[in-house]
């Protein structure tokens, strides 16, 4: 390349194709990098993408010795066994972690099975003995150094060697039945909606890791809930244009207030690039840490208008009787976590939440436990 100075610079060609900025260009860079519904996880079946000839010649070229990866048939995600991640020795293996950056790269979220330091149900009459695991294991879970906890081996392989957003919860944090002194929904039995954890920063968590380490059986329901929120978003904008623009534009209020922490955010619900493409960047949504909105009037109205829209779109509706619920219950993944697996899912993409739970009440020690470990990295 000859420059008007008349220096010249040598580039490689296939560095120059790829970044070539003419119209069809660009619009191809689009078509691989948005997220569509297409793309999104559903409650019945993988993402649609998976039945595309791109995914075939995208997955086969990644995957050459199996011709695609395959996503679980029980819960159409994608599965990592964390013996293909993590070694004995604790050293990573780069295949394994390869897979479960990808899947959660291409799907917003993988399931990370066989994870040590899980409490799998005895099914002998000695009661005594499985009562005594459990204690064990919720002892040992509670008094093992961050280092040695699964969930951070895993997770400090993904990010580079480092868990973020210690400053409320601590690095790793426990969620069990019967917490006290709780200051999070979370840690309670109710039901949560579809939500981003820690919206309130200004740069929340990138990946959320969430092990199930034990779910006795004596805990009804608790199955966790996921959408894609940005190919959600796509939808609403498809659907209701106008609502999709109040949210790009009315900043909401995120907010934290509790003993030790005030944090305030205010940004709006759906980010979009400055290119001409307005491609969706990011969604910011959060109804259990959303405080009054600071908006005129008439704006005040568009934007719940607006919300009521894409709430509706996101955690559907009784009846399911318009197309924002319609959507919301074909692309809401639920279930409920088994021990022995880890839930990793991209916080800026995937929206969680959480069916309401009890505990029968007169059942074992083992029974009753439900014990999640889990925490964040950057992107």
């Amino acid at each position: 390349v000859n420059a008007i100075d008349k220096s010249s610079s040598i580039y490689d060609i296939e560095w120059l194709q790829r970044f070539r900025y003419d119209d069809e260009s660009r619009l191809q860079k689009l078509k691989k990098t948005e997220v569509r519904p297409l793309h999104a996880i559903r409650n019945d079946g993988p993402p649609l993408w998976y039945s595309t000839p791109e995914s075939k010649t995208d997955l086969g070229s990644l995957y050459p010795d199996e011709g695609m990866a395959k996503y679980n048939a029980s819960d159409s995600l994608m599965h990592v066994d964390y013996n293909s991640i993590i070694q004995d020795d604790g050293q990573t293996l780069q295949e394994g972690l390869f897979r479960l950056l990808h899947s959660v790269f291409r799907d917003g979220v993988a399931i990370v099975s066989n994870m040590p330091f899980s409490h799998h149900h005895h099914h002998s009459e000695e009661s005594t003995t499985s009562n005594n695991d459990a204690s064990q294991l919720t002892q040992a879970l509670e008094t093992m150094s961050e280092d040695d906890l699964p969930v951070s081996k895993v997770a400090k392989a993904m990010s580079g060697g480092a868990l973020s957003h210690k400053s409320l919860y601590g690095n790793t944090h426990h969620v069990r039945v019967g917490e006290q002194n709780y200051n999070n929904l979370a840690f309670t039995t109710s039901a949560l909606p579809m939500q981003q954890d820690l919206a309130y920063y200004e740069s929340p968590p990138g990946v959320k890791f969430i092990h199930c380490a034990m779910n006795g059986r004596a805990v009804s329901g608790g199955e966790i809930t996921l959408i894609d929120a940005m190919a959600a978003a796509h939808r609403l904008r498809e659907l209701w244009p106008a609502s999709f623009e109040t949210l790009t534009q009315c900043p909401a209020t995120f907010i934290n207030q509790r003993d030790g922490a005030s944090m305030t955010y205010p940004r709006p619900h759906i980010a979009l690039s400055e290119e001409e493409s307005q491609e969706i960047n990011a969604v910011y949504w959060s109804p259990p840490q959303e405080g009054p909105v600071c908006l005129p009037p008439g704006q005040a109205e568009r934007y719940h208008e607006a919300y009521a829209d894409f709430e509706r779109l996101l955690n559907g509706g009784e009846g399911d009787d318009d197309e924002l619920c319609r959507y919301a219950h074909e692309y809401t993944w639920e279930r409920k976590l088994r021990p022995g697996e880890m839930l990793v899912f991209n916080n800026r993409r995937m929206l969680h939440g959480r069916r309401g739970f009890s505990v029968v009440e007169g059942a074992s020690f083992e029974d009753r436990q439900r014990h999640l470990v889990a925490c964040f990295t950057d992107i």
